[in-house]
């Protein structure tokens, strides 16, 4: 593999490539076709992947932050990757594995989440507002002080997970489990909860109309 070339932005056609553990950081892969491509242990610090296409891709442990991520990593595999401060706004991240991930600081505002696996991912002040959380894995989950203000969340899995303080605000949680979520303090008015199941959490001080 040429990674001078790629470096270099003149390979738009890597998919099925093998990258791993390869420094690619700061480098301009916005539009490639990473389809399928082997990244695990990649450097991508400062990357500009914007419209690129990691459909399928493998990302494990890969480092990316700081990078513009509105991409498609359509049932990627992002498992214990660096994603702090990165752009994920509007990413396409739909059945994507996200377990033990770094998701601080993130912008994943409007981003596409149904089906994600997000089990016990620390999301403790990240802007998720208007997110596609549809059926997502968020058991566990930190969503402290998390921004999800008309986020779609029907069907997720919520359980046991941290909404402290979330502003929740015009969200759909029709069917969500929140079975011992933890939502003192959340703002959920407007909130949509037809079917969810509550039992065992806790919603002192929860702002609910």
């Amino acid at each position: 593999m040429d990674i001078e070339a790629i470096r270099a932005g003149r390979l738009k056609h890597l998919a099925g490539a093998n990258l791993e553990d390869e420094d690619l950081s700061q480098c301009n892969l916005s539009r490639v076709n990473l389809a399928g491509a082997m990244l695990n242990g990649a450097m991508l610090n400062g990357a500009n992947l914007n419209g690129a296409n990691l459909d399928g891709s493998s990302l494990l442990g890969c480092q990316l932050r700081q990078a513009d991520l509105r991409a498609n990593f359509l049932g990627a595999t992002l498992m214990q990757a660096d994603l702090r401060e990165s752009d994920l706004r509007g990413a396409n991240l739909r059945g994507a594995n996200l377990m033990q991930s770094r998701l601080a600081h993130t912008t994943l505002a409007g981003a596409f989440l149904s089906g994600a696996n997000l089990m016990g991912v620390n999301l403790q002040r990240v802007d998720l507002r208007g997110a596609d959380l549809r059926g997502a894995n968020l058991n566990g989950a930190n969503l402290a002080g998390a921004n999800l203000a008309q986020a779609d969340l029907q069907g997720a899995i919520l359980s046991e997970a941290n909404l402290e303080e979330a502003d929740l605000r015009g969200a759909n949680l029709a069917g969500a489990n929140l079975t011992g979520a933890n939502l003192l303090c959340a703002e959920l008015e407007g909130a949509i909860v037809t079917g969810a199941n509550c039992v065992g959490a806790c919603l002192k001080g929860t702002l609910l109309e």
